[in-house]
């Protein structure tokens, strides 16, 4: 029975992931918890470590990683602190990756679990590979309708409601190279001018129904630690919301709309680029 115990405790037992940087850690710490999103982020626990330019801070760093037995994911441009790091990681036998690689595969690896994404070959340093590093910086940039004069050099526009998927859809369509901006909706919220100026065909409106919208809602308020009946996920709060979100839609014709109710990403991202390089209406 003891070894039974024990064998459920090591199974159950949390994966760990050091995300390390130079800064203050925002890029790589919405890309990684985007990738994330593909996998069950239960079994995972996140450390973080920012501002990191002493060659001894990285070297503790990655000591405390092979002792956690953990994946390093991190963002360092000097070649000097990138090449300790990785050499430090390759002598204690821990993984190390760039997360403008491609993350999602190395957490498959990791994880020992598939993806519910079956992402391409990784890349390479070409010009497509730059392509996507620029297309991910973008995303990031303009996630939650952050800097929204640039939203007139995006390919692609999101618009919708809190917790539509518009942050995890962009950075999956930015993985493909696509410049996609995502900008929040609310009945008390008014939309930046500059999204009806930018050429409409790029808009895509994310609709979803009422039932799926409380669903994701109370997740969130309880990865929070919150009560479940805030009215964030009230039924009532949220099919006012949905009904609001679907005549502003209406307003505005020359979006074009996606129904995102219980899809996966890759299919929705699939449909949106096929009707943006069409001129058609999604699927």
């Amino acid at each position: 029975m003891k070894g039974i115990h024990h064998m459920k405790k090591h199974i159950s037992k949390k994966k760990i992931i050091y995300l390390v940087g130079e800064g203050t850690g925002e890029t790589i710490s919405r890309i990684a918890r985007a990738s994330l999103a593909q996998f069950h982020r239960e079994r995972v626990l996140l450390k973080t470590f920012f501002m990191v330019n002493d060659e001894h801070y990285i070297s503790r760093i990655i000591k405390q990683a092979a002792a956690d037995d953990a994946l390093v994911a991190f963002s360092i441009v000097q070649p000097p602190l990138r090449d300790l790091l990785l050499k430090e990681a390759e002598r204690r036998g821990i993984k190390a990756i760039d997360v403008i690689g491609n993350f999602i595969v190395q957490l498959s690896i990791f994880l020992k679990e598939k993806p519910f994404q079956i992402p391409g070959r990784q890349y390479t340093l070409d010009a497509e590979y730059f392509r996507r590093i620029e297309a991910i910086n973008f995303s990031v940039k303009h996630d939650d309708g952050k800097l929204p004069e640039g939203l007139k050099m995006a390919d692609i526009i999101l618009v919708g409601l809190s917790r539509t998927g518009k942050t995890p859809l962009a950075t999956y369509m930015a993985n493909q190279g696509w410049k996609v901006a995502n900008v929040p909706v609310h009945p008390d919220m008014e939309s930046p001018p500059v999204l009806f100026d930018v050429v409409q065909r790029k808009i895509f409106g994310l609709i979803i129904s009422v039932e799926s919208l409380v669903k994701l809602r109370e997740a969130r308020l309880k990865h929070l630690g919150l009560e479940p009946e805030a009215k964030y996920a009230d039924p009532v709060r949220v099919f006012e919301e949905v009904e609001w979100c679907t005549d502003f839609f209406k307003k505005n014709p020359r979006w074009r709309v996606i129904d995102v109710s219980n899809r996966a990403i890759e299919e929705v991202a699939a449909d949106i680029i096929n009707a943006y390089r069409t001129g058609t209406k999604p699927a």
